[in-house]
């Protein structure tokens, strides 16, 4: 058991677990600091695998200035392309990242998932239960975000190939299928994107933002 070493320290919850890092959202430096502690003194994929105090899956470590910077990218799609529909998060899992983005997005977000027992998420009533094609379908979105697709999964291919604008998430190497980075693509090379994957005291990072269907020229203002 990975015990509190000391009351006043912020990483540790009251139990001696590791605190839940999407619990609130956190500027860059404290999720940094967090996980670069969760390393030294304990196991980071273990922490994201639900051995932190919520019991909490997380592959995708959010932070303040990563879902601005989102936010900012979302907004300027939803603006450029003149689209009415909703943003639509498929395979949201726990939906925490359309919670932090609610407030800093102009359009409503849905967010969906299928719900599959893989994995043990805690999935809050408001995640609609759908699969993510057919969400599209139902929901004629302006744009749809995927955090973290399973690896080998194909669905975002056909996704993107149906034209929507596309806001795809992650790790190239364990998420995804490797065909999806054939089809045209723009990588925003984020400096705030932290993932379970990373290697926080090399400074190895390895997720970004990948943008499909969608022109350079809409963000060079």
């Amino acid at each position: 058991m990975h015990k509190m070493r000391s009351m006043n320290n912020w990483t540790r919850a009251s139990n001696g677990e590791f605190v839940d890092v999407h619990r609130e959202l956190v500027p860059y430096s404290h999720a940094l600091e967090l996980l670069e502690t969760v390393e030294k003194e304990f196991n980071v994929k273990e922490y994201c695998s639900g051995s932190n105090a919520a019991g909490r899956w997380i592959f995708q470590i959010f932070n303040e200035e990563f879902v601005r910077e989102l936010a900012h990218v979302i907004n300027t799609i939803v603006k450029e392309t003149n689209n009415e529909g909703p943003v639509l998060e498929v395979m949201s899992g726990d939906g925490r990242l359309s919670d932090f983005l609610n407030q800093r997005v102009e359009r409503k977000i849905i967010a969906t998932d299928a719900k599959s027992d893989r994995y043990n998420i805690a999935y809050p009533k408001y995640i609609e239960r759908i699969d993510a094609l057919k969400a599209i379908d139902r929901h004629n979105p302006s744009l749809v975000i995927i955090c973290w697709e399973p690896q080998w999964s194909m669905v975002v291919i056909d996704i993107v190939k149906s034209g929507v604008p596309v806001v795809w998430i992650g790790n190239p190497d364990k998420c995804g299928h490797p065909d999806l980075f054939d089809l045209p693509h723009l990588r925003r090379r984020s400096r705030y994107a932290l993932s379970r994957h990373d290697r926080f005291a090399a400074k190895e990072f390895r997720t970004d933002i990948f943008l499909f269907n969608c022109d350079i020229s809409w963000f060079e203002n």
